[in-house]
């Protein structure tokens, strides 16, 4: 396999990463509003807003590699 085939595979997992962080994000997003609405500050809603935050930062470092590696394609 030529590296700019590796190279446009690893595009395409850490896109495929990115949908499903993404998908993620807005999940517990929803969640965490409901559960703010309703009033309901508990353990459920601490982890959430935990696990919304790794995501969130997840996902910018997974942005941050796609650039990298479309930087490193452009070079080719």
């Amino acid at each position: 396999m030529s590296k700019i085939d590796k190279i446009k595979e690893t595009l395409n997992s850490l896109r495929v990463g990115l949908s499903i962080i993404s998908a993620v994000l807005i999940t517990l997003g929803g969640t965490l509003g409901a559960l703010y609405k309703k009033d309901e500050i508990d353990f459920i809603f601490w982890v959430s807003s935990i696990l919304f935050f790794i995501f969130l930062f997840s996902f910018f470092v997974i942005a941050r590699q796609i650039n990298i590696k479309t930087n490193e394609l452009e070079d080719l």
